[in-house]
């Protein structure tokens, strides 16, 4: 991949991405992106850190129907180690058989419906939903010797996503109402980061006590009753 090559590609799918009129074409594009990057399939999820206890999460994606019924049906959700490392945007993560040690039967039965080899990275909104763009092929390759290239690449096209949803007013960039105070929405934004209440604590320079109790009253404002620790998913229609 030349630089000549890359800034080609970039300006090419800069104008696809803002020449988008309605948030429904958005899948034929990234598929087309897909396609030329010699994978079959793609699924972008965005995913709110509000409320942190339950993330709200939409779904677009050319996978397998039923193989998005299974991932639901397993809770999958719950172990896939994807979702965990790309909280960190811009990362590329080649899937790997040892990448999905230790998520039970994740990574086999991906292969059974299809998905046997894959390649994920992601983007960050400025409303800090973050963006994960995940393509997979049929076929078992590596894709090691390609990482630079797909990371820059997928980064681009999850930051191109981002953008155009949120141009174009789509549900899954609305930030939830609340009436949080200021103090209660920077505790959020540490949970959603991965601290802990003790780190929190040493962050804002104020005791692990006071976290708890903030976080106790944003769970409680929260839109949606917290009975199991389940993301809220709303898979985009055809």
């Amino acid at each position: 991949m030349t630089n000549d090559n890359y800034f080609a590609w970039r300006i090419k799918a800069e104008n696809e991405f803002q020449s988008l009129t309605v948030a429904s074409q958005l899948k034929t594009v990234i598929q087309h992106y897909t396609e030329s990057l010699g994978f079959d399939y793609f699924a972008f999820l965005i995913q709110h850190p509000v409320p942190f206890t339950r993330p709200r999460i939409h779904l677009h994606s050319t996978y397998p129907k039923l193989w998005i019924k299974r991932y639901e049906q397993q809770n999958y959700f719950a172990v896939d180690p994807v979702l965990l490392l790309c909280q960190r945007p811009g990362r590329g993560i080649e899937w790997t058989a040892d990448l999905f040690t230790g998520a039970g039967d994740l990574w086999k039965e991906a292969g059974e419906f299809g998905l046997r080899s894959g390649f994920s990275c992601s983007a960050m909104a400025p409303n800090r939903a973050i963006g994960i763009l995940s393509i997979s092929s049929q076929q078992p390759f590596a894709t090691q010797h390609r990482r630079v290239e797909l990371e820059v690449k997928l980064h681009f096209l999850a930051e191109l996503s981002l953008c155009a949803l949120e141009r174009l007013g789509d549900e899954a960039m609305l930030v939830l109402k609340n009436d949080f105070s200021q103090r209660e929405l920077e505790i959020l934004k540490w949970t959603a980061e991965g601290k802990t209440s003790v780190e929190i604590s040493l962050i804002l320079s104020i005791s692990e006590h006071t976290v708890n109790f903030h976080q106790k009253i944003c769970k409680s404002v929260s839109m949606f009753p917290i009975k199991r620790r389940l993301p809220v998913m709303q898979l985009q229609s055809d």
